[in-house]
């Protein structure tokens, strides 16, 4: 007999489990891959020299001891003991299963593990009644090994792109169909992997404004002329309604030469683009009202200036108070930025617009209240344009002097005092300065009222504006 009979054959014609104890040896042992027979009651009947040799040893025929089985330890893959009267030999021996291309790890007697595929067969006598089972197996380490690598790395690969909110594509000219794993199904809002890219789900997919960039890049891309390049970005329909940014792009594959090179599909991969949109949209806007606060800020620079140089006789002083009025403008610009110019906390911006004066001579009272950022570059300067004059000629002019700040919030509407005590007597002004008409420029910047009354006892200002 030159080679094996193959099971099927053997179990059609109901094969005696003699035949294969009459097969010659030589043909056994010249076999690549391990054989090995048992009887109906398990005991190994027949084995060829790889079956020894994988194993590591070779059994005693017919050994009770070692049934079903010449391996010294057989596990499963994830490791758990596989007893030998439930291996796939036994299984087939006792209850006629059939195995192909199973799959187990082996450890033999001297420590070697490896990995085996097996397929085992039950052999059939009269009535189709189980007399034996023979089994072909082969070391497969090396592949086992190799699918685990090629597998860790698409592991890897799919963990990547998620992380980096991307997924993969290839889309197929002759049957216009994109088919997208599922990471890209995810970005695309698609519930499976194939999609028909014709008219009706191209516009129910793709947004209206970018259709026309993305099928000028796709024409572009497939010139048979061209580097077969494909780069677009486009908003795609979510499952929800709402649009997401994608960057998609890919390299074209093409057949043939010359004039008959023609492209057959596009492979390539897409990205979530949503939050980098968004990001500059939040950038477009801050620009915008950055521009806006700085010319107002050079607006209020510029009026301070020119209205102080105008008033002022003394040009030192001038100066003096040129710079006064800029650094208390600066320190409530501090506590702005310090909240992306959200707003204010009232306490804080009376804090440091009295910073410069002394603390001693001062009593602020009120709860926490939030106020947008006019009304606290409003209130700055007003506030700092009272304590300058309390300090040149009311309660900060001399040490027995105080002044109190007090404010409240009701129904909506901010309320702000100014009170003076223990100063010089007090007039009114013979001439209406620059600190006056700042006042009063401060308070329409609120949409307030105000009432500013020179009290002989000490200067008294009240303010109010909506919230």
């Amino acid at each position: 007999m030159s080679q094996l009979l193959p099971l099927e054959a053997l179990q059609q014609r109901q094969a005696p489990l003699e035949t294969w104890l009459e097969l010659d040896q030589a043909v056994l042992d010249g076999l690549p891959i391990g054989i090995s027979v048992c009887d109906a009651d398990g005991h190994i009947v027949r084995f060829n020299r790889k079956a020894a040799q994988l194993w590591g040893r070779a059994p005693r025929l017919l050994d009770p001891k070692q049934r079903f089985c010449g391996s010294f330890r057989v596990e499963s893959l994830a490791g758990a003991p596989i007893a030998p009267e439930h291996t796939p030999m036994a299984r087939a021996v006792m209850f006629g299963e059939r195995f192909e291309n199973a799959e187990a790890r082996v450890q033999n007697a001297d420590g070697r593990r490896w990995v085996a595929n097996f397929n085992v067969q039950p052999l059939l006598g009269a009535h189709d009644a189980v007399i034996g089972a023979v089994g072909c197996f082969q070391d497969v380490t090396a592949d086992y090994e190799n699918r685990l690598a090629l597998e860790r790395e698409r592991r890897t690969f799919d963990m990547a792109m998620i992380a980096s909110k991307m997924g993969t594509w290839r889309y197929t000219i002759a049957d216009n169909i994109c088919v997208y794993d599922e990471n890209a199904q995810r970005l695309y809002g698609l519930t499976e992997a194939r999609f028909l890219h014709d008219d009706e789900g191209v516009k129910g997919k793709f947004h209206p404004d970018d259709m026309d960039l993305m099928w000028a890049r796709v024409a572009e891309a497939l010139d048979p002329a061209g580097e077969g390049r494909y780069e677009v970005e486009y908003r795609v329909k979510q499952l929800d309604g709402s649009w997401r940014w994608l960057s998609a792009w890919g390299l074209v594959e093409f057949e043939g030469e010359g004039p008959d090179r023609k492209a057959v599909a596009i492979a390539g991969a897409s990205r979530d683009l949503t939050e980098l949109k968004q990001a500059e949209e939040l950038q477009r806007l801050l620009v915008n009202e950055l521009n806006h606060r700085v010319k107002n800020t050079l607006a209020t620079v510029q009026s301070i200036t020119s209205q102080t140089l105008r008033a002022a006789p003394d040009p030192g002083a001038a100066c003096d108070a040129i710079e006064d009025r800029i650094i208390s403008l600066a320190r409530v610009h501090d506590l702005l930025t310090a909240r992306s110019w959200s707003g204010a906390d009232l306490r804080d911006v009376a804090r440091r617009a009295m910073q410069p004066f002394a603390a001693a001579q001062l009593d602020l009272a009120g709860p926490s209240i939030d106020v947008p950022p006019q009304h606290a570059l409003a209130l700055s300067l007003a506030l700092h344009e009272l304590a300058t004059n309390a300090a040149k000629y009311g309660a900060l002019s001399v040490p027995g002097g105080r002044v109190s700040i007090s404010w409240s919030q009701e129904s909506g509407m901010l309320r702000l005092t100014w009170r003076e005590a223990g100063g010089p007597p007090v007039s009114p002004p013979t001439r209406r300065g620059f600190g006056s008409r700042l006042l009063e420029a401060s308070l329409r910047d609120l949409r307030g009222q105000s009432r500013l009354d020179y009290a002989p006892d000490g200067v008294r200002a009240d303010f109010s504006a909506p919230l």
